[in-house]
């Protein structure tokens, strides 16, 4: 999956469009990051990655940056 493929997904998540994103925005400053979102997230790397991660290593993150490093783990 592309940055741009993950930046798509991170900006259907955040209810947000893809160009308002950049890596380097703080996820709490969207408005929408909340446990829906988390939960979103997670549903998502296990779709298109086969990977389930802790829900933990996901509100660790702190930046959408952080959310596109772990999709690529």
């Amino acid at each position: 999956m592309t940055d741009e493929q993950k930046l798509e997904e991170i900006a259907n998540v955040l209810e947000m469009e893809v160009d308002e994103l950049n890596q380097e925005m703080v996820l709490d400053d969207t408005g929408t990051w909340d446990s829906v979102a988390v939960l979103s997230v997670i549903a998502i790397i296990n779709e298109k990655f086969n990977k389930f991660p802790d829900s933990k290593d996901i509100l660790e993150c702190n930046t959408i940056g952080d959310l596109m490093a772990i999709m690529s783990e």
